[in-house]
């Protein structure tokens, strides 16, 4: 049984439509870690972010890979 109010959202698509998938190369998300010096065993992976900031910088280091 789907939550009432995602049931509310995808009716007609109104607010939400079907996700589009991308593909991430090997090592990735390793390279933008390290890229922001990230890497180690003290940091923490970002939460969620209202904005595409993250999203945008993967697209462009991924290269178009998976598309």
């Amino acid at each position: 049984e789907l939550n009432s109010d995602y049931e509310a959202k995808r009716n007609g698509n109104m607010t939400l439509t079907k996700p589009r998938i991308h593909l991430a190369r090997a090592r990735l998300f390793y390279d933008w870690l390290k890229r922001h010096n990230k890497l180690g065993g003290q940091h923490k992976v970002p939460r969620l972010s209202n904005s595409r900031d993250y999203l945008d910088e993967l697209l462009t280091m991924n290269g178009g890979f998976g598309i």
